[in-house]
């Protein structure tokens, strides 16, 4: 069996975060993810035991871009490009598509008395009224944060049809001139922020760099960082 089989088949979401990933704000989700001790696997060792690994996952604010920003952002491998290359012939280089960043952070591990199936059932039943974003995944020791990932795909995909309609419906999916309207107003804010010494000319440099609009916004960007 394939690592993407292996994965597929052996993780499963017990607990789904509370709510969906927001549209305009950071998300954070607290994950536990729960499986068999590593020992179990190389051993006759029969204890019921399992791993809990917890973590706190933050999805930044989506981001609205084009097939033709995703395809020219480095960090894509040669087949990943043909991929949205294609993509971009396909729907057209200026269809507007979200870009979603995460950062994990892993804060402990703990092993408990009772096999997986108990144990993430247990920290459902703890969980489930809490007000905060949790997620209880039963997953594999050696792949746990690929076990992670599949939730997080799960979880963006299942989130990315209302990002879309309440973007859509700001008119913030709206793209003029391969801009979108939404990376206009950021970059409007980043300029605000700036002006108050809040941003780095650096990263101000980047974003406009990133859309190729270093030219049209030399003078504003001059006249602030002298």
């Amino acid at each position: 069996m394939n690592l993407f089989n292996l994965v597929m088949n052996n993780t499963k979401v017990i607990l789904t975060p509370k709510n969906a990933l927001s549209t305009y704000n950071q998300t954070k989700v607290r994950y536990h993810i729960v499986t068999e001790p590593l020992y179990k696997e190389v051993s006759e060792y029969k204890s019921e035991e399992s791993v809990i690994r917890h973590g706190l996952v933050t999805a930044q604010t989506p981001q609205v871009v084009t097939n033709d920003f995703l395809y020219r952002m480095s960090g894509f491998g040669d087949e990943a490009k043909e991929f949205l290359k294609e993509l971009g012939r396909v729907l057209g280089k200026n269809e507007p598509a979200l870009l979603y960043n995460y950062k994990n952070e892993s804060t402990d591990l703990e092993i408990v008395s009772g096999n997986p199936t108990e144990v993430s059932e247990r920290i459902k039943s703890r969980l489930i009224s809490s007000d905060t974003n949790h997620a209880v995944i039963r997953g594999i020791n050696n792949l746990w944060d690929v076990s992670l990932l599949k939730f997080i795909f799960e979880y963006t995909k299942t989130s990315a049809k209302s990002n879309f309609q309440e973007l859509n419906s700001s008119g913030m999916l709206e793209v003029k001139n391969g801009i979108p309207v939404s990376v206009r107003k950021r970059i409007e804010e980043l300029f605000n922020q700036a002006m108050m010494g809040n941003v780095r000319p650096k990263d101000l440099h980047k974003e406009l760099n990133d859309w190729n609009l270093f030219e049209e916004y030399q003078d504003r960007f001059f006249s602030i960082f002298k």
